[in-house]
């Protein structure tokens, strides 16, 4: 399926924060938008400013616009904070879930684990980054996963890594299980789902 494929730090440094997550992200280094530094920036508008709001969750994700705007329409089904909704259906997806427990430190390096065949749910092989988790569920490395040096790799630095509140993870036997939805607070603080809805509700 089509993704960006551009250079990722690129979008942190023209939206001002880390989504790439990776620890030598250039908006530490350079906390400006590319381009040059005498160009006039122009103010942003209402409608603006939620564009790059909605761009921001996106292109963290890794999201192609047709798939964001599914997982809208499906959050907006929902019960509850349309937001809320949209955020959690999002952490909820497999690579995004790979990420959390620590099993990768990047989310684009989860999507590759997941679409490599490393990952199983449940002790069956998913290879499809965007499937959906449930609370219960148990996520670990395949057969092949466990043989392969990442495992290796992963057993070292998994130690230091942290795991989000809505997971609990064996670090040990290198798999961990979804203990309950993610609510507010278990993404990260810049981003504004509330802004979101609002670009899409006009």
């Amino acid at each position: 399926m089509a993704r960006y494929v551009g250079p990722k730090c690129r979008k942190c440094r023209r939206y001002g924060v880390s989504l790439c997550g990776t620890a030598k992200c250039a908006v530490l280094r350079r906390p400006f938008p590319p381009g040059p530094r005498s160009m006039r920036r122009r103010k942003v508008s209402d409608r603006g400013q939620q564009l790059i709001e909605k761009q921001k969750v996106r292109f963290a994700y890794g999201l192609m616009e047709g798939q964001f705007r599914h997982t809208y329409e499906r959050a907006a089904r929902r019960p509850g904070a349309t937001g809320n909704n949209l955020m959690s259906l999002l952490e909820l997806r497999l690579d995004n879930t790979v990420y959390r427990l620590g099993f990768a430190s990047t989310r684009s390096q989860a999507r590759q684990l997941v679409s490599h065949g490393l990952i199983a749910v449940d002790g069956r092989k998913f290879s499809v980054p965007s499937a959906r988790l449930k609370a219960g569920q148990e996520i670990s490395l395949t057969d092949r996963g466990k043989r392969s040096t990442y495992a290796k790799i992963l057993a070292e630095e998994i130690v230091n890594r942290d795991v989000a509140g809505w997971l609990e993870v064996d670090r040990k036997g290198l798999k961990g299980r979804v203990v309950t939805e993610p609510g507010p607070g278990d993404w990260e603080p810049f981003f504004n789902p509330n802004a979101v809805v609002e670009y899409y509700s006009r």
